[in-house]
């Protein structure tokens, strides 16, 4: 199929991969419908917001490093023009509808610059998978062998 008759809009809303895309100041310009459905918020909800605002570390957690770890992972991204791949990260998330409720969440980031023609970076891709039900399955067999 030619490229030209691809709709990547299509192809990035329907990616069965949770992802958001951000400008290289880490503004939300995109949800894709993965994310949505993971993140409980619409895509209306999250554009023109922050990352860092949309999803704050838990203010419960004094120890939370989660917003910390994605800005080092967004600027290495963007300054070095390679996709950075984070370690496990415990990044917990605000309940929809539930200020200042927060559950406790697993994910594997990936974070990729897309470069204009000129070779600047235009726009973040952030990628993630959630594997919180992997964690609580790992450390409850670990417990239970102990």
């Amino acid at each position: 199929m030619p490229e030209s008759l691809i709709d990547y809009v299509l192809v990035f809303k329907n990616m069965p991969v949770p992802a958001l895309l951000l400008t290289p100041d880490y503004v939300i310009i995109g949800a894709n419908d993965a994310y949505e459905q993971i993140s409980g918020r619409s895509a209306e909800e999250l554009e023109g917001q922050s990352i860092f605002e949309a999803f704050p570390d838990n203010p419960s957690e004094p120890g939370a490093t989660g917003t910390s770890n994605l800005r080092d992972s967004l600027h290495r991204a963007c300054q070095c023009g390679d996709r950075d791949v984070m370690a496990l990260q415990r990044y917990d998330v605000e309940v929809p509808g539930s200020p200042g409720e927060f559950v406790e969440r697993y994910w594997c980031p990936v974070n990729a610059p897309i470069a204009g023609p000129d070779g600047s970076i235009i726009m973040v891709i952030h990628v993630v998978e959630e594997v919180s039900d992997l964690i609580k399955k790992f450390v409850d067999a670990q417990a239970a062998s102990a």
